[in-house]
């Protein structure tokens, strides 16, 4: 059987949660998870979530942006 990739894992995880949640106990919400999944009910996110930048990317960015605009009020 084919590995599952680091997204399903991850959309099988929050379904998880979900589960527990709405009262389901810990075992049936697996359960119930796993079946999802199995059955291709288990909505499947086409890309991760996109990590936040850090500080110095953001002002990096922002002090490239800054740079073009000045640039273009000169000519």
């Amino acid at each position: 059987m084919a590995k599952r990739t680091e997204i399903e894992n991850y959309a099988i995880s929050r379904k998880i949660v979900r589960l527990m949640r709405e009262g389901f106990p810990q075992d049936q919400a697996t359960a119930i998870a796993f079946r999802m999944f199995k059955d291709g009910e288990l909505p499947i996110p086409r890309q991760p979530k996109q990590k936040r930048q850090t500080r110095r990317q953001r002002m990096d960015a922002y002090m490239k942006r800054t740079k073009r605009k000045n640039l273009r009020r000169r000519r």
